[in-house]
C-alpha cells in the first residue's frame, strides 16, 4: 500500500507561452531534489535541473520529452534552446523548497 512519507511546500508558477500561433500552459516548479515543468496540453512532464543557469541539461531533457511528438512545440533545436532558457529562468526565480 502506498503512503505519504513526507510533505514539502510547493513552489511553482504557471505561465502561458505561444509557439506557431498555439498557446501552451506550462507549469514550472522546484521540488526537494530539483525542478520540473509540465505541459498539460501535450501530456508531457519533465524532471529538470534546479541549478541556476543549467540550460544545456534542461534543453537535453526537453528534447528527450518531445522526441516523437511531431506536432508540438519541441521539434527544433532553436525552439528547445529558447524554451530551456525561459523555463530555467522561471525556475531560478522560485524560492528553494523546504520540508514542512
Amino acid at each position: 500500500m502506498a503512503e505519504i512519507e513526507r510533505r514539502f511546500k510547493c513552489n511553482c508558477k504557471e505561465v502561458s507561452i505561444t509557439h506557431n500561433g498555439i498557446s501552451y500552459l506550462v507549469i514550472c516548479g522546484k521540488h526537494i531534489n530539483g525542478a520540473y515543468c509540465a505541459f498539460p496540453k501535450l501530456n508531457v512532464a519533465v524532471e529538470l535541473s534546479g541549478y541556476d543557469g543549467d540550460y544545456g541539461y534542461n534543453e537535453k531533457k526537453l528534447h528527450l520529452a518531445f522526441t516523437g511528438k511531431e506536432d508540438c512545440i519541441g521539434n527544433d533545436t532553436e525552439t528547445l534552446c529558447a524554451l530551456a532558457h525561459l523555463i530555467t529562468n522561471i525556475i531560478r526565480e522560485l524560492p528553494d523548497v523546504l520540508p514542512f
